[in-house]
């Protein structure tokens, strides 16, 4: 396989705050790579050095999540924002500039962010390793006491980091309520209906025609981490299959380093390479 680097290309204007192996990340890779947005890389260290919860990146991205995009007179804190801004750089290269596709395009990118895919990659974790579930209880509890601290020594009340807080007791409370294998199955069901829903691609195209949308670019995300998974089962559509086929193929994705596998010496080494990141300005 080729070794894929996120190299700083010349003359890149845009900075991206992301992790390697983060879903929304990806996303956000995928559509600056298919718009042909140079971007230079700034990786931070989400899971061990918990650097999206630093006081220097909360004031850049004040929701404490990657991924973020920076650039002269640009600021956009999440993946759906990026996605939005690489469909409107990219005009008419991209079919979400034809008006009679852009509500079937809309609808499926809509779609997919009403996935949760976090409960849908950790239950699948802990219904294969149901000894993982006390680990995963101890760091979702660990990461809500270190949210409410900083709430608590923030001048204006850390409105943004005690949500965060209550988001992450959800997810507690998700996996509390019920076995994961029937938390999976919940899961499975709204994938599939996803993929059920979506349009028939032509034999060699795209979701939407022959060019690149933004439904083809959350739609690749999406099948890489079922892949990555194990539920690459739900993707049962023959015409979806072949649509998956092609994407693998398309440069971009290649470019973008969107993992279909987890690569363990390549996760260590973007947690090494984001003790580096400078995040001010």
């Amino acid at each position: 396989m080729t070794k894929r680097s996120l190299k700083p290309p010349p003359h890149a204007v845009l900075e991206l705050f992301h992790s390697a192996p983060s879903y929304y990340s990806m996303v956000a890779r995928l559509a600056l790579c298919e718009a042909h947005l140079p971007f230079t890389s700034r990786l931070l260290d989400i899971h061990l050095a918990r650097q999206q919860l630093s006081p220097a990146y909360g004031r850049l991205n004040p929701h404490m999540t990657v991924p973020t995009l920076r650039g002269p007179g640009l600021l956009l804190t999440d993946s759906e924002e990026i996605l939005r801004h690489a469909a409107r750089h990219s005009g008419s290269a991209w079919a979400d500039d034809d008006s009679s596709l852009r509500p079937g395009i809309a609808a499926a990118v809509a779609g997919h962010y009403a996935l949760s895919i976090e409960t849908l990659t950790f239950s699948r974790l802990l219904a294969g390793q149901p000894w993982l579930t006390p680990l995963l209880t101890r760091l979702l509890t660990a990461l809500v006491r270190t949210l409410e601290q900083q709430a608590r020594s923030t001048p204006d009340g850390g409105a943004i980091a005690l949500a965060k807080a209550n988001r992450n007791r959800e997810r507690l409370q998700i996996f509390a309520a019920a076995p994961a294998e029937q938390t999976l199955a919940a899961q499975r069901a709204q994938v599939a209906d996803f993929l059920a829903g979506l349009p028939e691609p032509p034999g060699s195209g795209c979701l939407f025609g022959p060019r690149i949308s933004s439904a083809d670019v959350v739609l690749a995300v999406l099948c890489a981490r079922l892949t990555m998974i194990g539920e690459g089962r739900l993707l049962q559509r023959a015409d979806l299959g072949a649509w998956w086929q092609r994407m693998q193929q398309r440069p971009a994705f290649r470019a973008a380093d969107v993992w279909s596998r987890f690569h363990r010496r390549r996760f260590l080494a973007a947690v090494l390479a984001a003790r580096h990141t400078p995040i001010e300005p």
